[in-house]
This record gives C-alpha cells, sequence and structure tokens, in this order.
C-alpha cells in the first residue's frame, strides 16, 4: 500500500459570480466579420448547419438578446458572455459563443484595435496607424 502524504492547507479564493464569467469584447466590424465567415458558420439544414444558444450579448453597455447583425453598426461595442454553439463543424465539443470567437479571432492575419485617445491627437493617431499599414475604420 503507498505512503500517503498530506497536502497543507491551501489559500481558498472566493469565486464570485462575477470572476466565473467569461466574456469577450470587439467591435460591431469585427462581429460581423465572425458571424459571416462560412468556415465558422455554416447554413444549410438543420443537421448541416452551425448556431448558436443561450449567449449573452451586450451592445454597448445594454444587454441585447435578439441581436440583430442589420443593426449592428462598425463602431458599436459588443461584449459576448456564455452561449454554446452546436453543428457538424465544432462536433461534440460544444464551445461557449466566446471560446468560439477567441478561436475565430486567433485565425485571422489582421486584428481589430479599440482606442481612445485625446481628441486633439486623432489625427495623429490615425497617420501612425495608416503610416504602418492598417487601415482606420471608424
Amino acid at each position: 500500500m503507498p505512503a500517503w502524504t498530506a497536502l497543507p492547507d491551501l489559500p481558498k479564493i472566493p469565486l464570485s459570480p462575477e470572476r466565473l464569467k467569461m466574456s469577450v469584447t470587439c467591435t460591431g466590424t469585427e462581429f460581423a466579420k465572425f458571424y459571416s465567415d462560412p468556415k465558422y458558420w455554416i447554413s444549410g439544414s438543420t443537421d448541416d448547419s452551425t448556431w448558436h444558444d443561450d449567449a449573452v450579448v451586450y451592445v454597448n453597455g445594454v444587454q441585447d438578446d435578439d441581436i440583430d447583425l442589420a443593426n449592428v453598426k462598425p463602431e458599436d461595442i459588443l461584449k459576448i458572455e456564455g452561449g454554446v454553439v452546436f453543428g457538424p463543424v465544432v462536433g461534440g465539443a460544444e464551445p461557449s459563443l466566446e471560446t468560439y470567437f477567441k478561436r475565430w479571432r486567433k485565425e485571422q492575419s489582421t486584428a481589430v484595435l479599440m482606442a481612445e485617445v485625446p481628441k486633439d491627437l486623432v489625427d495623429a493617431v490615425k497617420a501612425a496607424i495608416i503610416a504602418a499599414g492598417g487601415k482606420v475604420i471608424g
């Protein structure tokens, strides 16, 4: 019989609901690109398509249970929490919507940035982005 070694008491870290919630934040532009990517969102019959359920989506800080991409503006800020993605593209994994989004984001060759700058520096920041080969969206 193996010898047992007692583990020391470990500190207890309180886990509030806020700490347990995972979320991802993006612009309306980035969300629209994600949501229209045919590699991630397959359309077709129910058995062949990709869909999600039970996600909580905030648009500009307001929870929107029935998000309509036609009304999401490129400059909107979206926060995605939870949800489950279903379909053959995910198999039995059924990741959360934010995990699925993060997976998509990681595969992209470009990044969408959100920035806050003093008004008197907006033109300089835009010029720096363009000089670095970037594109100013809003």
